[in-house]
């Protein structure tokens, strides 16, 4: 009976040290921003159907060029991955933490529209005025506090204190209104 006894307590720890052994050793690696690397911003204008668009590399420095004339466009962003994923989905998923920002062009010269839940993956650009080279930064916030920003403040250059969070990207673009 002793001998049952103790090999059942050898077969028991064998068990344990088997099982403990097959764990990962390798932890998951978890990032609360997602990683982006290419924006694709497709402009539309909603009277003539006219495409305007860019392609971003997200983690090159160049300063892209948009040239938009005047006119009435609604824009759609695509955002990619490193793996070359579409993370748009994701970005729209978590909404309420989620926040793009357009700072340079003045509400003179573009009104903006969020069109989904004040994210700006689309949303809808009047170009209202002629403009050459306005630098501006697009800006996609995360784990930002949505209650403290508005739809208004698309362009604040205050955006990284108004609701806190931090940017999955940031790229430079040289902004042209055209006639």
């Amino acid at each position: 009976m002793k001998k049952i006894i103790n090999s059942s307590k050898l077969v028991l720890i064998a068990a344990v040290l088997l099982f403990n052994s097959c764990k990962k050793d390798d932890p998951v690696h978890e990032h609360d921003n997602e990683e982006m690397k290419t924006m694709t911003l497709s402009f539309t204008e909603k009277t003539t159907n006219a495409k305007v668009e860019v392609i971003i590399d997200a983690t090159d420095t160049k300063t892209q060029s948009l040239n938009l004339k005047k006119g009435d466009y609604d824009l759609d962003i695509k955002l990619k991955d490193f793996d070359g994923h579409e993370v748009q989905q994701e970005i729209s998923d978590d909404a309420d933490e989620h926040q793009f920002f357009f700072v340079g062009p003045t509400k003179e010269q573009i009104t903006f529209t969020y069109l989904d839940q004040q994210v700006g993956l689309k949303s809808n650009w009047k170009v209202l005025d002629k403009a050459s080279a306005i630098p501006m930064k697009i800006v996609l916030m995360h784990g930002l506090n949505k209650t403290k920003v508005t739809a208004a403040d698309w362009n604040n250059l205050s955006y990284q204190s108004i609701g806190g969070g931090t940017p999955d990207i940031s790229v430079n673009v040289t902004l042209n209104l055209i006639d």
